[in-house]
């Protein structure tokens, strides 16, 4: 039935309950993964404003109803180290909802409370945030564990990079050059080959050890560059205010990212399952879509990182120059 179009997923009832958070109410984590696939909305609230991580973490029994296993259920269990009894728990089921795009940052009415301060234990909390910011940008099931280089960001786990093919990173969009933590028996093969020949040949291997040697002085070069920048950027941000950003400014950028909008999601930080959902729900409307992917942005990102500046850089990194023009004189 969910798979009919005209079944209405995001239909509330008199106190605004949708059929996602009636769901996570009953515990009932078939239906609330079904509704999830369907493309149900996962940041709606009820009448008290609490989202589907408000219910998930106060919920005192076990979830039910698992028919297809979950994996980040089991990596939940095993970064938080909680023992596998606890697999089904409402702060393992919270994982899964925030790594579906849930906001572990919105407050509801009545206490103004996040769903990250009904966490009472603090060190679970840390470790929670931890994982959730390391997992794998593509399946978000499993956790990023090979490493791009040069820029260094851990954005993929090892199923996922021995079974897609990309240049450039997806969060910097720099150009790969090389990847760690990721054992590829091809890749192995050439290495040594290389090897071989670097030791039958003394000039190439005289040469590889000089192009080493200054690829790394370009780095530190590089490093030192940026590690300056980054101390006038924080001087400047401390003479000047930082101008609030308001959802009028969302829609005038929305109007002329055209098809850069994904580009600039990736770049603040959305991960494609979320834009795929986005692309799939607002068809041959590439305003909309990005509009929706600045909303989605502003209401599920940490609140520190809700800032002009924030979606400056990510404008400035996608080459929307035209959408920079919107953004308020001060910043930019």
């Amino acid at each position: 039935m969910l798979a009919q179009d005209s079944v209405k997923l995001d239909i509330g009832n008199h106190k605004k309950i949708t059929p996602l958070l009636e769901a996570v109410s009953r515990a009932h984590l078939r239906i609330i993964r079904k509704l999830i696939i369907q493309g149900a909305n996962i940041n709606a609230v009820d009448n008290d404003g609490n989202n589907c991580l408000h219910l998930s973490i106060i919920k005192k029994e076990m979830f039910h109803s698992e028919v297809e296993p979950i994996p980040i259920l089991d990596e939940c269990c095993k970064e938080l180290q909680l023992d596998m009894d606890r697999r089904l728990s409402g702060i393992v089921v919270l994982s899964y909802l925030a790594s579906q795009g849930a906001s572990l940052y919105h407050r509801n009415k009545k206490k103004k409370v996040t769903p990250l301060d009904c966490i009472e234990n603090q060190h679970l909390k840390e470790k929670l945030q931890t994982f959730l910011q390391s997992l794998c940008w593509f399946c978000q099931e499993k956790k990023a564990t090979v490493t791009l280089h040069p820029c260094q960001h851990t954005v993929i786990c090892q199923n996922c990079c021995s079974q897609m093919t990309f240049k450039q990173c997806p969060i910097c969009r720099q150009h790969i050059l090389q990847k760690s933590g990721f054992v590829c028996p091809k890749f192995e093969e050439k290495a040594v080959q290389t090897v071989a020949e670097s030791v039958v040949c003394p000039k190439c291997e005289e040469k590889a050890v000089k192009t080493v040697v200054e690829s790394v002085e370009s780095l530190n070069l590089e490093e030192n560059r940026s590690h300056s920048t980054s101390k006038k950027v924080a001087v400047k941000q401390q003479q000047v205010e930082t101008p609030k950003l308001e959802e009028k400014c969302l829609q005038d950028v929305a109007k002329l990212l055209g098809v850069d909008w994904q580009q600039v999601g990736r770049n603040l930080g959305i991960r494609n399952i979320k834009l795929g959902n986005i692309r799939h729900d607002y068809p041959f409307n590439t305003e909309e879509q990005g509009f929706q992917m600045l909303h989605t942005w502003y209401t599920s990102c940490d609140p520190e990182r809700r800032t002009l500046k924030t979606l400056r850089k990510a404008l400035e990194e996608a080459e929307c120059f035209e959408a920079l023009q919107c953004l308020p004189s001060e910043e930019k």
